[in-house]
């Protein structure tokens, strides 16, 4: 009968039999040799770990993570087109709005375009936004207390004053960010008098202090930028809230409206003492 069959079903039952044997030869079995894969599709692709070092870039900077293309402009921050009324949808197109508009005033804390990079080696304080654009109210200024609180207090303290030691009736207190404590050179005091609006020089700025919460000190060498956190708007309302941190150190009671007042009156001597020359809450922690 097999003799009868023609040469092509032979060959299908032929290989269909090898299969067979094939796949049944391999079940259960173990090997540690690996797999070969006869479409790879890219599974397999060169990486490096993140803030490693790179020898394919070591006559550049030898860093792994790159950074953008001087110029590069992104389009969004999310994958999606957003044209609804949800409110991602309405942050997706702040976002979008933001990494599009080219306004240095803005955008840049700055009164013209400059490379980022070479920012910080103008000393002139006339080229830093003088004070914030647009108005401050007080939805801007909670804003701005809780991103300040979230990514500026760990090292500059709550109240801003920095990481560091003080002494205080001959005894070392630890003062403000538990973070910034442990720093050689601390962070900054924002009471500082170079800080104020009233200083000449740079850092006295609104552009100043935006463009250090979105970029860092000298792009990154002393700190980190935040603007893979910040929203443009975050960072112009934690700059309306410093200067709420200064304004706070000058005030007196006679400053509080008087319902308030009472009410610090009645704290005074607790857990909140005021100090009723200069309005400064000396205990209690908080902001």
């Amino acid at each position: 009968m097999v003799k009868n069959m023609p040469i092509k079903v032979l060959a299908v039952l032929g290989a269909s039999s090898l299969v067979g044997m094939a796949m049944s030869g391999c079940r259960g079995d173990r090997s540690d040799k690996p797999p070969r894969e006869l479409l790879p599709d890219m599974d397999d692709q060169p990486r490096v770990n993140p803030q490693s070092e790179s020898e394919f870039f070591a006559a550049i900077d030898g860093r792994a993570m790159r950074q953008p293309v001087v110029g590069t402009v992104a389009f969004a921050r999310r994958p999606l087109v957003a044209t609804g009324d949800e409110p991602w949808m309405q942050t997706a197109r702040e976002e979008r709005r933001d990494l599009l508009e080219a306004d240095p005033r803005r955008y840049l804390g700055l009164v013209r375009e400059e490379d980022p990079a070479e920012v910080w080696r103008f000393n002139t304080p006339a080229l830093w936004v003088e004070r914030i654009p647009g108005s401050v109210d007080m939805a801007m200024l909670n804003r701005g207390q809780d991103r300040f609180n979230i990514y500026c207090a760990v090292c500059h303290g709550y109240a801003g004053e920095g990481g560091k030691i003080v002494v205080e009736n001959g005894v070392e207190v630890e003062s403000g960010g538990m973070v910034g404590r442990r720093f050689a050179t601390p962070p900054a005091n924002y009471h500082d008098a170079k800080y104020q609006r009233e200083s000449s020089e740079r850092t006295g700025r609104d552009g100043y202090l935006f463009y250090t919460a979105m970029y860092g000190v000298e792009h990154g060498a002393k700190m980190p930028g935040y603007a893979h956190a910040l929203s443009t708007d975050d960072a112009w309302a934690i700059v309306a809230y410093i200067r709420a941190l200064q304004e706070s150190r000058r005030g007196t009671l006679a400053d509080v409206p008087e319902e308030q007042r009472r009410i610090l009156e009645r704290q005074q001597g607790g857990n909140a003492a005021i100090d009723t020359d200069s309005g400064a809450e000396l205990a209690g922690g908080g902001s």
